[in-house]
């Protein structure tokens, strides 16, 4: 039975997709709420037509839209969870737009760019959209009316339809508008992009006419976190609070100056100041970031909100060039909901469709393999190379066989879709490159290690025997299992071993990816950093380098060896490869305690800044103590907001399923040096 219904699901998945927002109404909101919220659910949920075009879609369920729960405090946003535009195919998600592009222009603007082009299928599922916001515009300023001191608002409302962007609250107001409108219409982990640049006109401009005040700008960005906070439970996709509402600040410019200003300092300061998990920061820095910058990060990081993630401009941008993207896209990259690179308004990549796990290839190959004719380890990682290049092809066939929807709202946002005359899903961006994430690579070079030491050179078992003792899950070899959890070197020992081992397993998979180009004729491309560390571990038997069947993965570009010293992994991850194809997030990943950095508070930023100069990729961390930790296990109601960094994201440690609170745990045991 269970399998029938999942197949039903699997093809009606907007069907799916709303039975999952009831499941995270109560999540969030507990089960009695839940049942009312369903009941409801009866007489105002709204299923559209798929026979007609996605911009008839959106016209309609914007007729249907009622404007209740308004979250308005200085800003006026909503989102009405009954009519959610969801989709039969896959919808475009983990993405970031570009803002500016309706900042500039007035939904007027954008009829008239409409009325320009050549008559075609795409020209009048675009005026159908632009139709179904012009009714939701009316709906909003109706709405507006009927509040007290409504003048302010119902102005910035009337802009959006008539004129571009004249005011900083106003450009505040407006994104908080296009943003609920993505969500509106099925859209998932809505990065925000470079908010400090996009915005620092309209604050400049207000700040030298005295229209607007410091403190005043303060207030607002602010007002404009709590509204992006709004409806956190509806946003959230996998867990709570993994909503990919990150907010990118700071950059190294094409000129060779670092961008920076008094939003991005306020930015950083107001979210620390309001001690949400969300929404994130991500900080571009690079040798030339201000030190004060990063020390403001330090202290916003020191809270335990798990955010600024900082990500390296002097690595990532020579290698997103390098990939084939202009000099001047790269310089203004963003990223999707977590840490893959993006190019905003030119761009319909989807980095995080699904997460390449390294495990599966070498696990497969001691199920299949006639492990005498293994008698080297060269040979041995020549056939792990044989089963992961099969894996690989299967993988990317997979993904290029995904069916996305048809998306006149994102194709707003990519200008090349009009000069195209074409849907962003059909070819409309500039670049069509696809990526995937990848988990378990670390596990695997434990496992070859581990194999290596104990099989060809102290030949203590034989290849057959030493996996007999894998396959029945270290039943009975216990100390053999603690010696492989042990052994060294292993990932994230700066040695050249190691360090060799990655680099010539993650070159054979660029190598293959080289040779593969998605349906509309872009790249491929990985990172190793994914999500998945505990999802896929769980159909995963027990590996080489002690663990065992489902616990889950090391994360992201971490080390599961006991008190490693944060320098030495973070050389380790300068040296691994990120060129040709590797350069979709790699994110070196950490605990720390928050009395370390309080007592070290001058030595760890003198850390950071050397720790970019030597050359890191991206970089997160946690910041809070296993004792923390432990007790908010035990008594969730006396740590009701307790933030942790969880995978591209931060939560309410309460909120999380069991399994991530231990694994949390495990690692910031094992980070100060205590058995569990």
């Amino acid at each position: 039975m269970k399998k029938i219904i999942l197949k039903f699901l699997d093809k009606h998945k907007s069907l799916k997709k709303y039975i999952y927002t009831i499941y995270k109404y109560y999540k969030y909101n507990g089960l009695l709420k839940a049942i009312i919220f369903t009941f409801k659910g009866i007489f105002l949920y709204y299923n559209p037509s798929y026979k007609l075009c996605r911009g008839q879609q959106i016209k309609r369920i914007f007729k249907k839209i009622k404007l209740k729960k308004v979250y308005y405090y200085k800003f006026l946003i909503f989102i009405d969870e009954y009519k959610i535009l969801y989709s039969n195919k896959n919808s475009l998600e983990n993405t970031t737009v570009d803002y500016s592009i309706i900042l500039e222009k007035s939904l007027n603007d954008l009829y008239n760019e409409n009325n320009k082009l050549k008559e075609c299928d795409y020209k009048q599922s675009q005026k159908y959209t632009l139709e179904g916001i012009e009714i939701l515009l009316d709906k909003t300023i109706k709405y507006i009316e009927t509040l007290e001191n409504n003048d302010r608002l119902k102005e910035y409302f009337y802009n959006i339809k008539n004129n571009e962007t004249k005011h900083f609250e106003e450009a505040l107001q407006r994104i908080l508008f296009y943003n609920q409108i993505l969500w509106q219409t099925g859209h998932t982990l809505n990065g925000l992009g470079r908010l400090d640049k996009i915005l620092y006109k309209y604050y400049k401009n207000d700040i030298d006419n005295n229209v607007l005040s410091y403190e005043e700008a303060q207030m607002l960005i602010s007002k404009f976190l709590n509204a992006l906070h709004s409806y956190y439970w509806i946003k959230s996709s996998a867990l709570l609070g993994d909503t990919g509402q990150i907010i990118i600040l700071g950059g190294l410019e094409e000129n060779g100056k670092y961008l920076c200003n008094e939003l991005s300092y306020m930015f950083i300061d107001e979210l620390k100041k309001l001690q949400l998990p969300d929404p994130k920061i991500l900080l571009r820095v690079c040798d030339k970031t201000p030190k004060e910058l990063l020390e403001k990060s330090i202290e916003c990081i020191s809270t335990g909100i798990g955010c600024p993630l900082f990500a390296n401009d002097d690595v990532i941008i020579p290698n997103l060039i390098k990939f084939g993207y202009e000099k001047i896209d790269s310089y203004n990259y963003v990223t999707s909901a977590c840490w893959e690179p993006l190019i905003p308004n030119k761009s319909v990549e989807q980095n995080n469709i699904k997460s390449l796990v390294f495990m599966k290839p070498f696990l497969q190959l001691f199920e299949e393999c006639n492990l005498d004719e293994i008698n080297s380890f060269s040979s041995l990682v020549e056939r792990y190379e044989e089963y992961l290049e099969k894996y690989i092809i299967n993988f990317f066939d997979d993904l290029d066989n995904v069916i996305y929807e048809e998306d006149p709202i994102f194709s707003i946002f990519v200008p090349s879709c009009n000069d195209r005359l074409l849907d962003v899903t059909k070819g409309g961006a500039v670049y069509n490159n696809f990526g995937a994430t990848t988990v378990s690579l670390a596990n695997v070079v434990n496992s070859l290690i581990n194999i290596d030491y104990f099989v060809f050179k102290n030949k203590k078992y034989t290849l057959k025997e030493f996996n007999q003792i894998r396959k029945c899950n270290y039943s009975g070899y216990e100390g053999l299992n603690n010696e492989l959890k042990n052994i060294l070197p292993r990932f994230g020992n700066d040695e050249e071993y190691v360090i060799n081992l990655f680099n010539d397993i993650t070159s054979y998979t660029s190598k293959i990816l080289e040779k593969m180009t998605n349906k509309l004729g872009g790249k491929l491309k990985i990172g190793f950093s994914a999500p998945t560390y505990i999802i896929e571990s769980k159909n995963q038997n027990a590996s080489f380098d002690g663990r065992k069947s489902s616990d889950p993965f090391i994360v992201h570009i971490s080390s599961d060896i006991q008190s490693l010293s944060y320098s030495e992994l973070v050389s380790f991850a300068s040296r691994l490869d990120y060129t040709g194809n590797r350069f979709n997030g790699n994110v070196v990943d950490f605990m720390v305690t928050p009395n370390f950095i309080k007592n070290n508070k001058d030595k760890f930023l003198d850390f950071i800044i050397i720790s970019i100069k030597i050359g890191f990729f991206e970089m997160q961390m946690n910041v809070v103590s296993s004792e923390i930790l432990i007790k908010a296990r035990k008594n969730p109601e006396k740590f009701p907001n307790l933030i942790v960094r969880v995978w591209g994201f931060s939560a309410y440690f309460k909120d999380l399923p069991d399994e991530y609170k231990d694994y949390l745990i495990e690692r910031a045991l094992k980070n100060e040096g205590k058995s569990n």
